[in-house]
């Protein structure tokens, strides 16, 4: 709950005026401030991303927190996504007047606050209750884009009734049935989600190790080795209990349990193509983003076909393992985009730090996937606003400290390569 719900405002009755004049009375004590809320002082504690993915941990049972954290196979890149980041150090410049400091950002035509967006993350509704619609109205709270998966739990219409002013996109996959394809895109301009954003690096699911290990399903299917686990989750069952799962997009025949790689295995199209891509340009009106890129040469070819941002991408390591890091594909990206299109870094952002280094590197903006999703679990509304202040006081932090009053005026001098000399 934020500081507006917290306040418990007492009325004062109006005595009325009267001659006698009433003794005097003893100078009135001040009011002690209502005590914050246990889950607002909880996350008050959190001080790192780190520290809410801890919260979300202890909140969510292990299937489901793994389904959140785990990547594909071995999860090199799924490490790597973080730990590239510290290839690069930060080299500050002094005399610079840092007594203010502005941390917006135009991404795609619409100001945002900070040069952040939520990433699409499937099944959030699954993590806290109308899940979609908590991410949706802390990042318009905040003043900057939301994306709703196309796997979301609620529906386009629903969470764009449920955060009306937001900055709304939506992200779209191939599906093997065009017209429900089409439809998707009809009703997302009909409910005004401005930007689209198109994925494709999901022309199958990955082998997500954790999840296969164990069982994960939707809705979670209980067995006797998760039955303690579930029963000491009771916050998370609770919410379960009172939310309508599936998937919000899709009328898929059947209500038993689906494992991801199944929906996906039977509603995604392996077989798309560039030309697909280009006809999916043609159709949206407003500006469209690709996202699951890496290689430059993909870039490029978006570029040529009038597309105005590329999302460099890995699916935060949950498809094919072993590619590079987001951050080190990123400035083979940005220089073959040259200007052209705008460059988001998605996959591995866990500090204010991090996304001085993307911008460096070439980035408009950087995404924010895991970190949005712990802070819902860990919070709801008030767990993602968190996680969005986390990062937007460690940038304001390390701008001032660097040297940079604005996002343009960071530039690849304010980066180097760590030479290992410490």
């Amino acid at each position: 709950m934020d500081a507006e719900e917290d306040r418990t405002g007492r009325s004062i009755a109006h005595r009325p005026s009267s001659a006698v004049t009433a003794p005097p009375r003893a100078a009135a004590q001040p009011v002690p401030a209502p005590a914050p809320s246990r889950l607002a002082a909880r996350l008050q504690r959190a001080h790192a991303i780190a520290d809410l993915r801890n919260q979300a941990a202890r909140r969510l049972p292990k299937a489901v927190f793994d389904f959140i954290d785990g990547g594909a196979e071995d999860e090199r890149t799924l490490r790597d996504n973080v730990e590239a980041f510290d290839a690069w150090m930060l080299m500050p410049r002094v005399g610079v007047d840092v007594g203010t400091r502005d941390l917006s950002r135009s991404i795609l035509g619409f100001r945002s606050s900070l040069p952040l967006m939520m990433a699409p993350t499937g099944l959030a509704g699954f993590f806290w209750p109308d899940g979609e619609v908590a991410g949706a109205q802390a990042a318009a709270r905040a003043g900057i884009p939301y994306c709703l998966s196309t796997n979301s739990v609620g529906s386009i219409e629903h969470v764009a009734d449920g955060a009306p002013e937001g900055e709304r996109w939506f992200q779209l996959y191939f599906l093997r049935d065009r017209e429900w394809m089409q439809a998707l895109l009809s009703r997302a301009a009909a409910a005004r989600y401005r930007v689209l954003c198109l994925t494709v690096d999901l022309a199958v699911q990955g082998r997500r190790e954790r999840d296969l290990r164990n069982a994960f399903t939707m809705p979670l299917r209980p067995r006797l080795s998760t039955a303690l686990d579930l029963a000491r989750r009771p916050a998370w069952l609770a919410g379960v209990a009172r939310s309508r799962l599936g998937f919000g997009n899709f009328q898929v025949a059947g209500s038993g349990f689906t494992s991801v790689a199944q929906h996906v295995a039977s509603l995604f199209d392996p077989s798309a193509s560039w030309d697909d891509i280009a006809r999916i340009r043609d159709r949206w009106r407003g500006p469209m983003a690709l996202k699951g890129l890496l290689h430059p040469a993909d870039a490029e070819r978006a570029v040529a076909l009038g597309i105005e941002a590329v999302i460099v991408s890995n699916h935060g390591g949950r498809q094919l393992d072993d590619v590079p890091a987001a951050i080190e594909a990123l400035p083979d990206v940005a220089a073959a985009v040259s200007g052209r299109a705008e460059v988001i870094l998605d996959a591995g952002v866990r500090r204010g730090t991090d996304v001085i280094k993307a911008l460096a590197l070439g980035a408009t903006a950087c995404s924010l996937g895991r970190p949005f999703l712990w802070g819902l679990s860990a919070g709801g509304t008030e767990g993602v606003s968190r996680a969005i202040e986390i990062v937007r006081n460690e940038l304001d932090n390390a701008m001032t400290l660097l040297g940079t009053p604005t996002l343009d005026a960071i530039t690849r001098d304010h980066v180097r390569q760590r030479t290992g000399r410490w």
